[in-house]
């Protein structure tokens, strides 16, 4: 049993790179506010920001075809790893071309027996000399007995694992707990690898602040590990799993702290800073068969008190000046947003916020207007589809008159809205996505935001993939790989493939530009 003899030493959490870099993530804000409120002294650190500064010079070439196709010419020990089929679109991820960060390489690598041969080569993994140069001096000169990783995305496992692998050798008596996202999406593979052992020694799955404070006190006062929920713990060269799980009150956890963050440095801060909330967690609707909002089991629902919610912002613009927010919940509920907005207008907050929604029956024009006088300068709507056969293949709830309602009086109130758009989708025709690209070019105006167009990918335990004949597809032969993201799959019933989704995004942009805002004919538009 591993025991924090002195109370009062810390815990820092990190976010690891490579990571979208606009606004800083919820989720150490989250624990850190969690474990200060719980008594432990905790800090945090974003080693994403500081690795893109440490590799800006090397950026273009790390993150370039060239260079992972020359590492395959050479036959490097892991070229084997960098071989896949070349992604388009969202699939890319923006990572997909640097070996250290690569969704495809990642799942390639965990797998392969010269991990732990790459993990430790200075010369082939560009985390190693940033790690020691960098972040291993923060960790000696803080005393840290406990370290956590953040690990939100697949491009984010290597780095934390290089990390992971060099402290253990550098400072052995050092004790790693990883979470996040990903931990969780992959726990029962991250199980079966007593190999890992070697990087760290406790995973914390699904929501994290009552499991890690449990984990601290636990440490702290000798007490049996079974007892901390959602955690997962090596005793006796074996991977055991807590009995117990938790999952949090959103009205009894505290404004986040981002302190210890360089919020003015996010990409998004430029006009002032930019920061995170959440009012939620968990989907009201929890229905959509696409769903990858950590499967088996989704967490339930929750909101928190509206008047905490304002707690919650007044505490961020006392505290950091904020001048923006993104509220960064699966979606806001129109019920919700209107208590939420009452306050702000009541309180007097000078604040500007955007968020994303569902297509709601009581998404009314009262809601709308209330949301944009308490300074919401966008909605973001999970559109997918205008075709009312496709939206009920995909168990959307929704119908196209709501839709169109709900767009027509965001345009009137002058609040802008932009789509998230998905090509592809299991059974979907070309003509069906026609509609969409119709409807899109029909409704754009120059004060929304660009549609984000979605190729439709299989991901594990999500209702497709688990009933792949009853949604019309079929998963193809594939190399057996634990921590596989994307599955190769073909459409028995639908037309399109990623060369025709990325045509129709193409075609939309084309007639953005010429302002053909005009009804297109189905058939023969796309050859």
């Amino acid at each position: 049993m591993t025991r924090i003899n002195n109370p009062a030493q810390k815990i820092i959490l990190f976010i690891p790179p490579a990571y979208e870099r606009d606004i800083p993530p919820l989720g150490t804000p989250a624990l850190i506010a969690f474990l200060k409120g719980k008594g432990f002294p905790a800090q945090q650190r974003d080693l994403n920001l500081l690795y893109f500064d440490y590799i800006k010079n090397r950026l273009e070439t790390l993150f370039s075809e060239e260079y992972r196709d020359e590492k395959i010419k050479k036959k490097v020990y892991y070229h084997s790893a960098l071989r896949y089929q070349k992604a388009r679109g969202n699939v890319a991820y923006w990572f997909e071309h640097n070996p250290g960060s690569s969704f495809a390489f990642t799942e390639k690598i965990l797998s392969s027996p010269v991990l732990f041969r790459y993990l430790a080569d200075a010369e082939e993994n560009p985390f190693v000399s940033f790690f020691i140069r960098r972040v291993l001096p923060l960790i000696k000169k803080g005393s840290y007995p406990i370290v956590g990783f953040s690990i939100t995305a697949p491009s984010q496992v290597i780095a934390t694992f290089t990390f992971c692998s060099l402290l253990k050798r550098e400072l052995p008596q050092v004790k790693i707990v990883i979470g996040g996202q990903w931990v969780s999406f992959y726990r029962e593979a991250l199980r079966k690898r007593r190999d890992f052992q070697r990087l760290f020694d406790f995973m914390i799955y699904f929501e994290g602040e009552t499991p890690l404070a449990s984990l601290l006190q636990a440490l702290r006062d000798n007490q049996p590990l079974l007892n901390v929920p959602n955690l997962i713990y090596h005793e006796n060269g074996r991977w055991k799993e807590s009995k117990k799980k938790s999952d949090e009150d959103m009205n009894h956890l505290p404004p986040p702290d981002f302190s210890g963050l360089p919020v003015k440095e996010y990409l998004n801060s430029k006009d002032g800073v930019n920061l995170t909330i959440e009012t939620s967690r968990g989907c009201y609707w929890n229905k959509c068969i696409f769903c990858i909002d950590l499967p088996l089991p989704k967490p339930k629902y929750r909101e928190k008190s509206p008047g905490l919610v304002i707690r919650d912002i007044k505490t961020l613009v006392s505290r950091y000046g904020v001048k923006h927010l993104f509220v960064s919940n699966a979606t806001f509920s129109p019920w919700q947003m209107r208590e939420v907005s009452e306050l702000i207008l009541r309180e007097k907050i000078n604040i500007s916020w955007w968020t994303m929604a569902r297509f709601e029956d009581d998404f009314d024009r009262e809601t709308m207007t209330l949301a944009k006088a308490a300074g919401c300068t966008m909605i973001g709507f999970g559109l997918e589809s205008i075709n009312q056969r496709v939206l009920d293949f995909i168990k959307k709830g929704t119908r196209r008159e709501v839709i169109e309602r709900i767009v027509r009086d965001a345009h009137e109130l002058k609040l802008p809205v932009y789509f998230q758009t998905m090509f592809g989708i299991p059974s979907e025709r070309v003509e069906e996505a026609l509609e969409t690209i119709e409807f899109l070019t029909a409704t754009q105006e120059p004060r929304d935001g660009s549609p984000a167009f979605n190729t439709y990918y299989l991901i594990p335990k999500n209702a497709v993939f688990l009933n792949p004949e009853k949604y019309g597809i079929e998963i193809m032969p594939h190399e057996r790989l634990p921590f596989r993201y994307f599955y190769p799959f073909r459409h028995k019933a639908g037309n399109i493939n990623q060369t025709m989704s990325a045509k129709l995004a193409g075609l939309y942009h084309s007639l953005i530009a010429r302002r053909n805002v005009s009804p297109m004919p189905s058939g023969s538009i796309i050859a």
